[in-house]
């Protein structure tokens, strides 16, 4: 089993404002194999995503797999409100990079 980085299996990894206190997170897949492929990987879960942002658990707001659309859809707390002082992306779109970074388990030959 060798691992890979999210952006090179998922074919859109984005995010975006939801609001004045969430960012939410999409990862998208053409191919069904790809989508099943991370879904089931254990990679992508609350807990990781909490780790790679420095979050609590709890501040995932929202999971969601969405198999009929081959997408996970991910929503967070923001650290600081839209717009406060000292935050620095006022549209969330910034935001994917840790969640792109992160290392899926893949069997050998994918």
């Amino acid at each position: 089993m060798i691992a890979r980085p999210l952006r090179e299996i998922a074919d859109i990894v984005r995010s975006k404002n939801a609001g004045p206190y969430r960012i939410t997170f999409d990862i998208l897949c053409r191919e069904k194999a790809n989508y099943e492929l991370i879904r089931d990987s254990g990679a992508i879960t609350p807990a990781t995503i909490a780790r790679a942002y420095g979050l609590s658990v709890t501040d995932i707001s929202s999971f969601f797999e969405v198999d009929l659309a081959n997408a996970i859809k991910v929503t967070i707390k923001r650290p600081r409100a839209q717009g406060a002082s000292g935050e620095g992306d006022m549209y969330g779109c910034q935001q994917h990079v840790p969640l792109m970074n992160m290392l899926v388990p893949v069997p050998q030959g994918r």
